[in-house]
């Protein structure tokens, strides 16, 4: 398994059934392979299936797998400096972006997208458990496409500081649009080589565009009076991370201060600062936001909404859900079945 963004490849888009064996990974440059399997070589197969890892347009990448991984390994290698939209649908993995460490794990009910920065090139590893079925797909752009298609320039007019901080991350749950898009692009239509190209490249920019959204409706927006630096802002968005993470476990304070790295009352002041709202605030909030985007997906009733939210009463539930969108849960869903 490669790194989200890698090496340029070959021309044509290539989605054929392949093998991927031991040696394949030990003959690319910058990467290393640990396994704890001793018995294992060069022509053992590590992973089988369909992949696409493509430069779409120069700067933008395409990389989906649909494969079985055989073992248990660990590859190591550097990623280069961009930005890397991440979305796993089934499968278990481990990764390691310079000292951040994250965990990825898919769930076709409530499917999570991720984002990444990296402002430098910085070490990348990657743990598997083996034994999976792994399919995921990764959208990465560079600086320079980011730039040249406006995003960064737009970024500075106080949109988040995700695309200027060293691995700042955030994760949101997928709107439909998206689910669309990622479903596309892993069942493409039969085109020619040339056209499979140009119509994985529109999704791809789509995707882009539909996470700098999501960070977007997210971001802190922080008053001009609370002076966050950077460490400050680096708490929140492992702070976030966690919660969005956990948001279906029960979460107390200690444990979401401790994975931001600094203690409950300095937790709650930054939540202060930047949401307006406590910590639990916050987390209300952010499940209330599931529910609804579980209720206009059309497929969850009003009953199971209001436990994704944390209600166990349905009263409570619709008081809580018309507070935060003006609506109540059964007017939200006769709405897009309205659309």
């Amino acid at each position: 398994m490669t790194s989200p963004q890698h090496a340029r490849p070959a021309p044509s888009v290539d989605v054929s059934h392949k093998k991927l064996l031991v040696r394949d990974f030990l003959q690319r440059d910058g990467v290393t392979l640990e396994s704890p399997d001793d018995r294992l070589s060069p022509e053992d197969t590590l992973i089988e299936g369909k992949f696409i890892h493509e430069e779409l347009r120069p700067g933008l990448f395409l990389h989906v797998s649909d494969a079985s991984e055989e073992r248990a390994f660990t590859a190591s290698s550097h990623l280069p400096a961009g930005l890397s939209c991440i979305f796993f649908l089934d499968g278990a993995v481990d990764m390691k972006m310079g000292e951040r460490a994250f965990h990825f794990e898919g769930n076709a009910q409530a499917l999570k997208g991720t984002a990444i920065m990296n402002a430098r090139a910085e070490s990348f590893q990657r743990r598997s458990p083996g034994g999976q079925r792994l399919r995921h797909l990764v959208v990465s752009a560079t600086p320079e496409w980011l730039d040249i298609d406006g995003f960064q320039t737009a970024s500075e007019a106080g949109t988040p500081d995700l695309l200027r901080d060293h691995l700042a991350s955030h994760r949101w749950a997928v709107t439909p649009r998206t689910l669309e898009l990622l479903q596309q692009i892993v069942m493409p239509p039969q085109f020619t080589p040339a056209l499979r190209k140009l119509f994985f490249e529109s999704r791809a920019v789509e995707i882009v565009a539909e996470a700098l959204c999501a960070i977007t409706r997210t971001a802190p927006q922080v008053p001009p009076t609370a002076d966050l630096n950077r460490l400050d802002r680096l708490r929140l968005v492992r702070a976030k991370d966690f919660i969005a993470e956990n948001l279906a476990e029960p979460l107390n304070l200690p444990a979401i201060a401790r994975a931001a790295g600094i203690n409950s009352s300095g937790l709650q002041r930054l939540f202060k600062l930047s949401e307006g709202a406590s910590v639990f605030d916050y987390i209300r909030s952010s499940r209330l936001d599931n529910a609804y985007r579980a209720l206009v997906s059309g497929d969850m009733p009003v009953s199971r909404a209001s436990l994704l939210a944390g209600y166990t009463r349905p009263e409570n539930f619709a008081t809580a859900f018309r507070r935060q969108f003006g609506m109540t849960p059964r007017e939200a869903q006769k709405k897009v079945r309205g659309n």
